[in-house]
């Protein structure tokens, strides 16, 4: 659905079958995004039905030009069956691939940016913090801090 070219809402259901274990698992996913010149908001809610309920929910604030991009996104997931866990993309650097497995009660927040330094040279930063303070059980957080440079010759 498109309110304008600047608003957009999409709904996806997606439903899974498997022959053994939990054979069904059916996962409901609602994008509402505003998109302008240089900003743009991204809030996603996600639900999955398996062996539990597993929630998550996001929201995305960013800022892009030519020579300079970056991302802010903060969430809260409640994930009680590893079955049921929540697979969301995140931002990273290239030749880096991101998708963690949310599990778990708990939230986190990242920070990409990505700057051209020169028109040969990129600098990426990410930076991530998730947090388990939900949890009936004792469960160490993870903070990650990367740095990449690339050269175009």
């Amino acid at each position: 659905f498109m309110a304008s070219s600047a608003f957009k809402m999409k709904i996806r259901v997606s439903e899974r079958f498997r022959s053994e274990g939990n054979t069904f698992r059916t996962e409901i996913r609602t994008d509402f995004s505003y998109l302008s010149r240089y900003f743009n908001v991204n809030v996603r809610l996600d639900a999955v039905r398996c062996s539990g309920t597993g929630i998550l929910g996001y929201a995305e604030g960013g800022y892009k030009t030519e020579r300079f991009s970056s991302y802010v996104r903060g969430g809260i997931f409640l994930v009680d069956d590893w079955d049921d866990r929540i697979y969301v993309y995140e931002r990273d650097a290239p030749g880096s691939f991101n998708v963690p497995a949310f599990y778990g009660r708990g939230y986190w927040i990242a920070f990409y940016a990505k700057m051209s330094l020169m028109k040969s040279m990129k600098l990426y930063i990410r930076a991530g913090l998730t947090e388990y303070p939900f949890m009936k059980q004792f469960k160490p957080g993870k903070a990650e801090l990367k740095l990449q440079m690339t050269l175009d010759f």
